[in-house]
């Protein structure tokens, strides 16, 4: 089967459907076969309570199985800056370059050592017969100074990994997606997806 993805945003839509296809699940965007719809506004600290309520709007407005993502970048040099608010405090319709370059400014200075960071991914799945789950998972590295990387965009091109010494957008698929924050919940999604039966083969 194919699973909807339910999320306006298209650069997330694209990158959560490339993460779930590495693990063998077939994922779209579910305006590929529909009118926009209107999900409700994140007011929870939660990421799984936003994953959810989204999940679980466009099961029902869909009548179909969907997946949803939360996600958000936290920084511990700047605690009361991004986390699970991240797209409310950027503003979701700031372009992905633009949202990094208020990231840039706001650790303008800071030593290396200070620019840690943690990328946390949380999908849900919910089916319009009510059943639902949570997948959640984490990359931690570094911020760089400047942008780089062409394979991926968004906060990739500035999440730098010390072990290979590149941003995750400097990777190719095959190397990144396993390493990202949205690929490690998809492998623990599609792991739990195996368990229902019909929820994963095409």
């Amino acid at each position: 089967m194919t699973w909807l993805i339910a999320s306006n945003n298209a650069g997330k839509s694209r990158d959560l459907a490339a993460c779930l296809a590495y693990y063998g699940v077939l994922a779209e965007p579910y305006g590929d076969h529909c009118d926009r719809l209107d999900f409700p506004r994140e007011t929870t600290t939660s990421y799984a309570q936003n994953a959810l309520v989204k999940a679980q709007f466009g099961a029902q407005q869909l009548g179909a199985p969907v997946i949803a993502d939360d996600s958000g970048l936290e920084i511990p040099a700047l605690p009361d800056f991004l986390g699970v608010t991240t797209a409310r405090d950027l503003g979701v319709n700031v372009a992905g370059t633009d949202r990094n370059q208020e990231i840039i400014r706001a650790l303008a200075g800071m030593a290396d050592a200070q620019r840690r960071a943690t990328m946390r991914a949380t999908l849900a799945v919910a089916w319009p017969d009510g059943r639902q789950f949570v997948t959640q998972a984490t990359v931690s590295g570094y911020l760089a100074h400047q942008q780089a990387g062409r394979y991926s965009g968004g906060f990739d091109r500035l999440f730098w990994l010390p072990r290979y010494g590149r941003t995750l957008a400097e990777l190719p698929p095959t190397w990144r997606i396993p390493l990202t924050h949205r690929g490690r919940a998809a492998k623990q999604l599609t792991e739990q997806l195996r368990t229902v039966k019909g929820s994963v083969e095409p």
